[in-house]
């Protein structure tokens, strides 16, 4: 094989790699797997490396399970796996032992090529557990303005994405972590005793066994809400390794119907709320008791497309209680307009809300 044989053959592993990758971490489009099958369909070479990279996925797995397998050992087993035959038809691939119209033979690129190979499957850490579950693989999950989702995580547990969030999901053999990336979410956990469920949202750290709980990572602030069982928080940043199941002498515990927020590396008092007001945006409402009218208003804004605007700094610390459709601003505009002194100019894109308090500085008053 000539130096420009081993380069071809290299980047069609690499490209095998990739594909695999991309299979494993979820279902193709309709799109790619269009891309998918051309790529198979244009060299059996590209069907040989793909198929090699099954078999040293496999390998990988077992490597795992046993210490004392080394990866010359996986790369061997490898070379040696016997050849699939594979039909292609209509777009669709299939094993078939007895009639195939491709019939593929086992031959392994250079020792390069492999090794490239398999710094690909490595450095993605392909293996999986007896349930099937994806180790190394980091999947992300979002939603954009006035968007909500719900996703099923590999372990059993629950995602629940509120508007404009973003989640990022690792699972290793130590713990479960979820990157908060921003936005908000609420987590309803499945018990796992040999891996503790972890959530990382700026400085911080929030760790929980079979319970539910609420994260809204703030520009200002990480507020953790507990409705069920009990957290710990902490912001260190020890959740990793092997004493992973270990928890700073300093953490807090939270239990169900507190909150607290996470500012920076402080960590601030526990506070009891009503946990079905903290999670009614789970059936798309805002309710708030006691609350900042701008804080309200923020909340408001982070769902429909009408922007609510409050300028007055006097106005905005008005304390306001109710319970609202997220993405009825209208209704909440009609609730302002009631309160004394206030005025709202409503537009198409935006809600004004104004002031008319006198030179004493009074607040407005819902009026009665």
């Amino acid at each position: 094989m000539t130096r420009s044989d081993e380069q071809i053959r290299g980047a069609i592993a690499e490209q095998a790699g990739q594909w695999f990758a991309e299979n494993l971490a979820g279902p193709l489009d309709r799109a790619a797997c269009v891309d998918f099958m051309v790529w198979l369909k244009a060299s059996p070479a590209h069907v040989e490396e793909f198929l090699g990279i099954e078999a040293m996925a496999r390998d990988l797995a077992a490597a795992a399970d046993d210490p004392d397998l080394e990866i010359d050992s996986v790369l061997a087993r490898a070379r040696s796996s016997a050849a699939d035959v594979v039909t292609l038809d209509r777009g669709v691939r299939r094993r078939d032992p007895v009639t195939a119209r491709h019939r593929v033979s086992r031959v392994w690129p250079s020792a390069a090529a492999a090794a490239a190979l398999l710094a690909i499957v490595a450095a993605s850490v392909i293996w999986s557990t007896r349930d099937g579950e994806v180790f190394g693989l980091p999947r992300t999950y979002s939603t954009v303005h006035g968007e909500q989702s719900v996703r099923w995580l590999p372990d059993g547990s629950v995602l629940h994405l509120n508007t404009d969030s973003q989640v990022t999901v690792h699972y290793s053999r130590q713990e479960r972590v979820i990157d908060v990336d921003r936005g908000q979410a609420l987590f309803e956990v499945a018990h796992d005793r040999e891996r503790r469920f972890r959530v990382s949202a700026s400085e911080a750290q929030v760790v929980a066994v079979g319970t539910q709980f609420d994260i809204y990572r703030r520009p200002d602030a990480v507020v953790v809400t507990v409705v069920e069982g009990t957290v710990a928080v902490f912001t260190d940043g020890q959740a990793s390794g092997k004493s992973a199941q270990l928890l700073p002498e300093h953490a807090v515990h939270l239990d169900a119907g507190y909150r607290l927020e996470v500012t920076g590396r402080q960590i601030g008092l526990p506070k009891s709320v009503d946990s079905r007001a903290a999670i009614a945006w789970l059936q798309r409402r805002i309710a708030f008791k006691d609350r900042a009218l701008g804080e309200v208003a923020d909340e408001f804004n982070r769902y429909g497309p009408i922007t609510i605007e409050i300028d007055d700094e006097t106005l905005r610390a008005l304390r306001i209680s109710g319970t609202f459709y997220a993405y009825d601003t209208g209704s909440f505009a009609a609730y302002l307009g009631t309160f004394n002194g206030v005025v709202v100019q409503t537009t198409p894109t935006r809600i004004r809300v104004r002031s008319l308090a006198s030179a004493s500085g009074k607040l407005p008053s819902v009026a009665r």
